[in-house]
């Protein structure tokens, strides 16, 4: 199977014109053929012979004149020149011993036709009866640049005498021919790159904005922080730093997000006050530890300023099932933590189990017996994972 796709028969459409305008030149007592001269034959015929195919300088290097420039190296198509020998091959000997007349008169009846039209264009005419034109003979031709020509090409007696020496018959009288300007268009669809990127610059009336840091100074999901930040645009983008280990976002724009996975950071919606922007973590999945929180000023699409500040993502109890209850077995809420790590009940801690250990929304922890102090009360509970520590959630302790 062929690594590109099907290409028009080109030279068969050149030899289907070639064989129509003789036919129609001799009529039907001569028989026309194409192929090697040194096949046997009954009766008189005369044979065209594409004996050598060239490139046509001409086209070598320039775009192709039907589309125009469309590569910076050009997409010329392949063009070529055919060479092609006429020959009349009176065949076996006749009993009267003239069998070259016919033959001669079948040679002369075509020169004369090809002298007429040399020049052949999709509509015009290449056989009487029935009326034909190119475009009727073949299709393979609809795609050439320019009108087919046909000359006649004065080539040497030596070159003539060397193709009929490498066959097993005897001379026969011959004329060479040339047909230009084949073209083979490319089967391959032109596919253009990508668009040349222009310069363009964006004017906003301020410095870009500065940001004077994040508080509180640790992030939790369903926690709100507030960003100091001063110099803002009328467009501003937020976003967090993405860490090894945090989930996929699906709706970060990727073309397909079932077999890509993201890479950029995560974008916060901000919502301005007195001080700079209230932002929240928009997934409790994320891993605890250090990230960078950067503001970005927009103009027309495009930064005009940026600046960053340092924060933690801290992991964070959200709510238990109930009041607590000494040595009770309890299943938390919580966001941000990591498979192994502890919980402190008032500064009590003990360690937890994920209960779904691929994404760790809940944990189990055994409460410990002095949480009985705070009977009828809360106490501060707060998640360690890793090396982060979160801040204290307040939870109902039974009386």
């Amino acid at each position: 199977m062929s690594v590109l796709p099907a290409t028009p028969a080109v030279l068969s459409g050149v030899d289907a014109v070639l064989l129509a305008l003789t036919r129609d030149a001799v009529g039907t007592t001569v028989a026309v053929t194409t192929g090697p001269l040194d096949r046997p034959v009954a009766g008189t015929r005369l044979n065209w012979f594409l004996y050598r195919i060239a490139p046509a300088v001409a086209l070598m290097n320039m775009e192709s004149p039907q589309t125009g420039w469309t590569t910076r190296p050009g997409r010329p198509p392949l063009a070529l020149t055919l060479h092609y020998l006429l020959s009349a091959d009176p065949g076996e000997l006749t009993p009267v011993g003239n069998e070259m007349a016919a033959a001669h008169a079948a040679l002369t009846a075509t020169m004369m036709v090809l002298h007429e039209r040399p020049v052949l264009s999709p509509d015009t005419v290449v056989s009487a009866a029935p009326r034909l034109t190119v475009a009727d003979v073949t299709a393979e031709l609809d795609g050439l640049v320019e009108p087919l020509r046909i000359t006649m090409d004065p080539v040497p007696l030596e070159t003539v005498t060397g193709l009929w020496g490498a066959g097993t018959k005897s001379l026969r009288v011959s004329v060479a021919y040339q047909v230009s300007l084949v073209t083979v268009a490319s089967p391959v669809p032109f596919a253009p790159g990508p668009r040349v990127q222009e310069a363009v610059a964006s004017v906003t009336p301020s410095v870009g904005p500065h940001v004077g840091g994040v508080t509180p100074a640790t992030l939790s999901f369903g926690r709100p922080a507030t960003v100091l930040v001063t110099g803002l645009g009328e467009t501003i983008e937020v976003t967090l730093s993405r860490s090894t280990g945090d989930p996929d976002d699906p709706t970060d724009g990727r073309p397909d997000p079932a077999t890509t996975h993201s890479t950029g950071p995560w974008h916060l919606t901000a919502v301005p006050t007195p001080d700079g922007l209230r932002v929240e973590v928009p997934n409790r999945l994320l891993v605890p530890g250090r990230r960078v929180v950067t503001v970005t000023t927009i103009a027309n699409g495009l930064p005009a300023g940026a600046d960053s500040g340092p924060v933690t993502v801290a992991p964070a109890v959200l709510s238990a099932p109930g009041p607590l209850r000494s040595g009770q077995s309890v299943v938390l809420d919580v966001a941000h933590a990591l498979p192994a790590g502890r919980v402190g009940f008032g500064g009590l801690a003990v360690p937890y189990t994920p209960v779904t250990p691929s994404a760790v929304l809940q944990v189990s922890v055994a409460v410990p017996s002095g949480v009985a102090t705070y009977a009828g009360r809360t106490v501060a509970a707060s998640l360690e994972s890793g090396t982060v520590s979160g801040p204290p959630t307040p939870l109902a302790v039974a009386g």
